[in-house]
């Protein structure tokens, strides 16, 4: 896994191979439609409810299969043993959104920000992939799996949410792919794509970010708007046109944000399976 810009390959079928340095090889992989496939897979659909602590069992929750039609989410504790430092340095298991501080950053990291004389941008959450051990960590069934196959130590599960799982979504899904596949212009081959994308964007959309905005072209109504407790901003456009932004006094989350987490953890799932 090549973490960084600039790599270069070096074997007997190079033009500039040299024969004194060990040989190395460069391969490129990419998974076509990562999120197509796993929208593909069982994702939750009902009978949402949380296990008793007498009714968590580590085995029962590993020996059940990827395609069974009872899932299992999980919040847990697990352990990077040292062992696994050099082997997942580049591409580490079980990313996590946190915040970085200075402490955090390596030696070649510290470099690059004197050698381009700018300031680290720590102040918000980023999607890290790291080493460290992981405290209350929420992941699918099959993650868990998958990362215990590869060396994570399990150390605690906190609590443990079970649910029937089917591929609800594949046959829409396998059919905008294939009509992608058939597709004899650059637009219906995105259309396809992004109808698939738009699919899983409505799973994770954050109804909280939203906003109403009315345009106004009266004083009175203007007045009115802006006097309002929900009123947040205003943008004018002329003296006869503006725009006032208010926030959403009430807010209905209808969005299925289990089935657009399980969606991010599959992708996961098919992109370290490979290692």
């Amino acid at each position: 896994m090549i973490s960084h810009r600039h790599s270069e390959a070096n074997h007997p079928q190079c033009p500039n191979y040299d024969a004194s340095e060990a040989n190395k090889y460069i391969t490129y992989l990419d998974a076509n439609s990562l999120y197509g496939w796993a929208m593909s897979q069982p994702l939750p659909v009902s009978d949402f409810e949380w296990l008793s602590p007498e009714e968590i069992s580590l085995q029962q929750i590993c020996q059940t299969p990827d395609d069974a039609t009872t899932g299992y989410i999980l919040e847990v504790d697990m352990e990077y043993p040292p062992e696994l430092y050099d082997v997942y340095n580049n591409y580490p298991l079980a990313p996590e959104r946190m915040s970085i501080t200075p402490n955090m950053l390596s030696p070649t990291a510290l470099s690059i920000l004197n050698e381009m004389n700018v300031q680290p941008a720590l102040k918000s959450e980023k999607l890290v992939p790291n080493l460290c051990n992981k405290q209350n960590y929420v992941l699918h069934y099959r993650n868990l799996k998958l990362y215990l196959s590869l060396g994570l130590k399990l150390i605690k599960i906190h609590r443990v949410m079970k649910f029937t799982q089917h591929c609800w979504l594949k046959d829409c899904i396998n059919f905008n792919t294939e009509q992608g596949k058939h597709a004899k212009t650059a637009f219906e081959k995105d259309f396809f794509k992004l109808l698939n994308n738009a699919v899983y964007g409505k799973t994770m959309e954050n109804l909280r970010n939203r906003v109403k905005v009315d345009i106004v072209q009266t004083k009175k109504r203007a007045e009115k708007l802006v006097a309002s407790p929900a009123f947040h901003a205003f943008t004018i456009f002329d003296e006869n046109l503006i725009a006032v932004q208010r926030k959403l006094t009430k807010l209905c989350l209808n969005r299925p944000i289990q089935v657009g987490f399980v969606i991010l953890e599959l992708s996961k799932v098919l992109m370290y399976d490979s290692l």
